[in-house]
């Protein structure tokens, strides 16, 4: 499998070894506001673990877990999957890319590292023409950090009985 480091940050795709670190994240206020509006239970956050293992196993490509590169605290994940999500009007036809972080770590760069490290990484292994990402239009940090990202505004969805953003992002030749 595949492990990406930089000095802050060691990503490895997620293992069972993440279950309890991922039940905690999911029940944070201030990570499903913008997501799923409630805490996740343990039958959730067992299949969003399966989901993770799932694809990279199938696909070749998925999320990572994002670790402490001193510590090896688990602070997040980032990554890229296909999600048949039920938009309207529908998602692009392309591979979306993500990112949470624990609220410990958020605003101060982990983001975008770690998503840096993933698309240097995607860059060389995949064959992407583009990436997209599903943002809620009132989490101003996440869109803040796609723009960083190179993501630019696509079209304007309804996700869930609310609005959400399609933002777009060329990959590198």
């Amino acid at each position: 499998m595949t492990t990406l480091r930089s000095p802050r940050v060691m990503m490895r795709p997620h293992g069972l070894q993440d279950l309890r670190d991922l039940s905690e994240m999911w029940v944070i206020p201030q990570v499903v506001e913008h997501i799923s509006g409630a805490p996740l239970s343990s039958d959730e956050v067992w299949a969003k673990l399966m989901f993770h293992i799932g694809h990279w196993q199938a696909l070749g490509f998925g999320y990572w877990a994002v670790l402490d590169a001193t510590t090896g605290h688990y602070l997040g994940m980032v990554g890229f999957a296909v999600r048949p999500r039920n938009t309207e009007p529908t998602l692009p036809d392309s591979v979306e890319a993500g990112w949470v972080l624990h609220p410990k770590v958020q605003s101060k760069g982990i983001a975008f590292e770690a998503m840096q490290l993933a698309y240097a990484w995607a860059d060389e292994h995949q064959n992407w023409d583009k990436t997209h990402c599903l943002i809620s239009p009132e989490n101003l940090a996440s869109l803040k950090l796609a723009a960083r990202l190179g993501f630019q505004p696509f079209q304007e969805v309804r996700y869930r009985g609310g609005p959400s953003m399609v933002l777009e992002r060329v990959c590198a030749p």
